[in-house]
């Protein structure tokens, strides 16, 4: 059993803001991106997120594009780079509510 709060429920306005934030999150290589961008703890150029997350670079640029699209991330760029970081900090709350989840079922 959960254990139950003293605070209110969530207003609807409050739930209508982070649900896109969510949504668009929701998909396992850009939280892996997320992830990857927090732990790093600076801006990481494209080559650095490609090594770290294995993909391709064509579908690391799509999950860019749509972290950035949706104001998770932010870039600019340096030289001939481009690098991203973390535009959104909530963000980082919904990936510690994912590690607590993994520590507690572990794998698979």
């Amino acid at each position: 059993m959960v254990a139950q709060t003293t605070c209110p429920m969530i207003e609807i306005d409050v739930l209508e803001r982070v649900a896109p934030i969510i949504r668009h999150a929701a998909h396992p290589l850009r939280l892996m991106v997320l992830d990857y961008l927090h732990h790093a703890g600076e801006a990481r150029s494209v080559t650095d997120i490609l090594e770290a997350v294995g993909a391709s670079q064509a579908v690391v640029s799509q999950q860019l594009r749509i972290l950035k699209d949706q104001g998770l991330l932010s870039y600019h760029r340096e030289g001939n780079h481009v690098l991203y970081e973390i535009a959104e900090p909530s963000v980082l709350l919904l990936l510690e509510c994912i590690r607590r989840h993994g520590d507690c079922y572990g794998p698979g």
